[in-house]
């Protein structure tokens, strides 16, 4: 290839991937999950053959490239619209501690050694197993940490304060969906959660989120064309 295809294969690849990046958004960049960290090592991959491997025409490529990245706006297009679709193509975040205790089936699983949980707790600055009531592996590959009541920043044992555990929050209701299995794991029904929404005069249909605590504290948020107030018990 001479120079000048060179820069012209680079300029049109570049362009190209700029439109779509800007297109598909900040969320593709992120990696929030291993499609996505899959998806960009396939842009690069695109971006590299379409400069500089000559069996590949310019035409060819923009028309992969193209494709590529409807099908990658489509599979967005699926989990924002479909609660099943969602748990299919992004995954779910895996609980790898719970109440202080290395969940090892869950390890195993997520296929995480023990020295491979050391790590990632270190960079959570936790140095110390002990210290962590749950822990969960979410869908980036990240660890999320919940310390114990007594190793948080502020320590409620210095000013006397004693308060039990929130637990775990479950999400009973996602984009207006109701959760069944997680109201199953806290002994709740879809008749109780039917029965507190119209105890607060709450529409299903305005619920984007509620999570609820140990404590039976129900906690909502709604979408953005509700007026109601953010939170209730």
């Amino acid at each position: 290839m001479t120079c000048l295809e060179i820069i012209l294969r680079a300029v049109i690849s570049f362009i190209g991937l700029l439109i779509w990046a800007r297109i598909l958004g900040k969320k593709l960049i992120s990696h929030m999950t291993f499609f996505d960290f899959v998806a960009g090592v396939t842009y690069g991959s695109i971006g590299g053959n379409l400069i500089f491997n000559k069996s590949i025409s310019l035409l060819v490529g923009a028309v992969g490239l193209t494709i590529f990245s409807v099908l990658v706006l489509l599979s967005d297009y699926i989990s924002l619209k479909s609660f099943l679709g969602r748990k299919i193509l992004d995954s779910e975040p895996q609980l790898i501690i719970a109440s202080g205790q290395i969940l090892l089936d869950n390890m195993k699983k997520a296929r995480l050694t023990i020295n491979d949980l050391q790590m990632l707790l270190r960079k959570k600055d936790v140095f110390y197993i002990d210290e962590i009531e749950f822990a969960f592996l979410e869908t980036d590959g990240s660890l999320s940490v919940l310390k114990k009541t007594k190793y948080r920043s502020v320590l409620r044992e210095d000013v006397n304060i004693q308060s039990m555990s929130r637990g775990i929050p479950h999400a009973c209701i996602i984009d207006s969906n109701i959760i069944e299995e997680n109201l199953n794991k806290i002994r709740k029904n879809r008749q109780w959660l039917e029965n507190l929404l119209k105890q607060k005069n709450i529409q299903l249909e305005n619920v984007l989120l509620a999570q609820i605590d140990q404590r039976d504290h129900v906690s909502f948020l709604f979408k953005k064309e509700h007026k109601a107030a953010p939170s209730h018990k």
